[in-house]
C-alpha cells in the first residue's frame, strides 16, 4: 500500500499560503449585478462551506475569481473546498496554476508539491517540494514532509536523510523528532 505525504502539510501549507485570511474585494457598485459581484460570490462560497457544501463551495469561490477576486486571496478557500470535498485533482490544478502566475511563492509552491504527492505525480511532487525545501531552509515542517515525501513514496533514505537531519537541527524536540531520529541513516567511517 502506497503511503503519501502526510496530509498535515497539505493543511500546514495551506495556512502558510494565508487560508482563513479575508480575501480583499473591490467596492460593490450599485451597477453590479450580485451574481457577478466578487464579494458577494465569496459570501456565498464561505456560506456553501460552512454548511459542508463544499462542491457548490468550490464553484461559488472559482466564480468570484472568475468575476474578478483576485485569486491569491480566494485561492485558499477554494483549495480547502476542494480538499474537503476530495476533489485534490482539482485542487492542485488551482494551486499549480496559480503558482504559474507566482513562481516566486514559496509556500504555494510547497503547497502545490504536497498536492500532487497527494494524486500520485511524484515526479512534479519531487520537483516543488525540493524546491520549496530550498527556499525555505528555516521551516521545519516543509523539511520533515520532504523527508517523509523521499522516505514514504519514493523509498529513498538516501534522499531524505538530510531532509530529516534539517527537521532535527530546526526542531530538536518537535513533534515528529522522535519519528525522523529513527529514519536517519547511518554514517559510515
Amino acid at each position: 500500500m502506497q503511503r503519501i505525504l502526510p496530509m498535515f502539510a497539505v493543511v500546514g501549507a495551506l495556512v502558510a499560503v494565508g487560508c482563513g485570511a479575508p480575501a480583499s474585494q473591490p467596492a460593490k457598485s450599485a451597477a453590479s449585478s450580485p451574481l457577478k459581484d466578487p464579494a458577494v460570490l465569496v459570501e456565498q462560497a464561505e456560506a456553501h462551506a460552512r454548511g459542508g457544501d463544499f462542491t457548490r463551495a468550490q464553484q461559488y469561490f472559482a466564480a468570484a475569481i472568475a468575476a474578478g477576486a483576485k485569486s491569491k486571496a480566494v485561492l485558499p478557500g477554494l483549495l480547502k473546498a476542494c480538499i474537503a470535498s476530495g476533489d485534490l485533482r482539482l485542487a492542485t490544478e488551482y494551486a499549480e496554476n496559480e503558482l504559474s502566475r507566482n513562481p516566486d511563492d514559496a509556500h504555494l509552491r510547497f503547497l502545490a508539491g504536497a498536492l500532487e504527492a497527494q494524486i500520485g505525480n511524484r515526479t512534479a511532487a519531487r520537483d516543488h517540494l525540493v524546491k520549496a525545501a530550498e527556499e525555505l531552509p528555516r521551516d521545519a515542517n516543509v523539511q520533515f514532509s520532504v523527508a517523509t515525501f523521499f522516505r514514504d513514496d519514493m523509498q529513498d533514505r538516501v534522499e531524505a536523510d538530510p531532509y530529516f537531519r534539517g527537521y532535527l537541527e530546526l526542531a530538536p524536540l518537535g513533534e515528529h523528532a522522535p519519528e525522523a531520529r529513527g529514519s536517519l541513516m547511518d554514517r559510515v567511517q
